[in-house]
């Protein structure tokens, strides 16, 4: 008994199932390229805070050049701390100490940035010291 082959229609394009998988694989991929843009985000603002640490540290090494090597005063200093909180967050921190024998300025600031490999809730603190001679 001879089979009639004329009778199958030949496919063509792509079956429902495979466009389903392509468009899986598709957004699986969007959302790592979602996840690096968000990190890289992230780590250009801490950039900036990294930026804006080292401008204060200059500045206060600067004054203290200014003062004739001597210790700024309390109100000043206050006044400091209330400028590099304002600009790096709630969690900064300033501290000056002058060093052998007064000749040396070390500028000390502390601040917290958003870290997404950090184990204490996405943040950590970094320090910035700066010695300065005067």
């Amino acid at each position: 008994m001879a089979k009639n082959h004329c009778n199958r229609k030949v496919q063509r394009g792509f079956t429902m199932i495979e466009v389903l998988i392509a468009v899986l694989i598709l957004a699986i991929g969007l959302l790592g390229v979602a996840g690096v843009q968000l990190v890289s985000m992230q780590q250009t603002a801490n950039s900036t805070l990294r930026s804006e640490a080292t401008m204060y540290a200059q500045s206060l090494a600067d004054r203290v050049r200014s003062n004739g090597g001597l210790n700024l005063t309390a109100t000043e200093i206050a006044d400091l701390k209330k400028q590099v909180k304002a600009g790096l967050g709630p969690g900064a921190d300033v501290a000056i100490s002058l060093k052998s024998g007064g000749d040396i300025a070390e500028v000390q600031i502390t601040w917290v940035e958003r870290d997404p490999f950090a184990a204490s809730g996405g943040t950590s603190s970094q320090t910035l010291t700066l010695d300065a001679r005067l």
